[in-house]
């Protein structure tokens, strides 16, 4: 059986905690969960039990986010919350953080970072390379390596290849669930394949004929990923 996951859970909203416990009830690679709204009481936490991966308020009310961080042992996954974008390049340098999650969270994005935090501790992710689609009334295999990048079509993404186009009902929310790590979204509308970037600068990103721009939002992680990656 694969390894599954103990998470704590710190943040003093305890609506955003109640939201981060039903997120992790849907992933079936975690196991337990621990909620605490203190920052002093998660120290006591820490520093008393292990856990695979923290997800860690910014801004609480006795400790900060960065004050905690410098307790957490280096070999802990930590997936920062905050509506603090301005963190956000300076969490980059810590260890532990494997992924920055900006609030308000919708859970395909919340599950892309628990996918992070189980390629870091080496386990099997379960996002694969090809997956099923409807075309039509038929299904049909994609194999993810070829996709250059998904556009958003109202209810439907088209997924564009060097030589065809693709367009199944799904939203790109449905998708970015199935999607792995060399992809990567760049503003509302468009995720790219990493791996087919051609250059970048400006602004925007270049895929064969396709100029495509970057949302401020996405820019961060999209280089932080192509350091990854390529």
């Amino acid at each position: 059986m694969d390894k599954t996951m103990h998470c704590l859970i710190v943040d003093d909203d305890p609506l955003i905690c109640d939201l981060l416990e039903h997120y992790c009830s849907k992933i079936d690679f975690v196991s337990n969960v621990t909620v605490t709204n203190s920052g002093f009481e998660s120290v006591n936490l820490i520093s008393q039990n292990h856990f695979d991966v923290i997800l860690l308020d910014y801004n609480l009310p006795d400790l900060t986010g960065k004050e905690i961080l410098q307790l957490i042992r280096p070999n802990t996954a930590v997936i920062m919350i905050t509506a603090n974008r301005d963190f956000a390049p300076e969490s980059y340098d810590y260890d532990q953080i494997v992924d920055f999650l900006v609030k308000p969270i919708d859970f395909a994005r919340f599950f892309k970072g628990m996918q992070k935090v189980q390629k870091k501790d080496g386990q099997p992710v379960s996002v694969q390379d090809q997956i099923f689609v409807k075309d039509g009334n038929k299904l049909v295999k994609v194999d993810l390596k070829e996709v250059r990048y998904v556009k958003s079509a109202a209810n439907y993404v088209e997924l564009v290849f060097a030589d065809k186009k693709l367009l199944t009902l799904m939203t790109l929310t449905q998708l970015v669930e199935k999607l792995p790590e060399y992809f990567q979204r760049v503003q509302r509308s468009y995720i790219v394949n990493v791996n087919h970037i051609d250059s970048l600068g400006g602004g925007d990103v270049y895929i064969g004929a396709e100029e495509i721009s970057i949302s401020d939002l996405y820019e961060k992680e999209l280089l932080n990923k192509i350091k990854l990656l390529k």
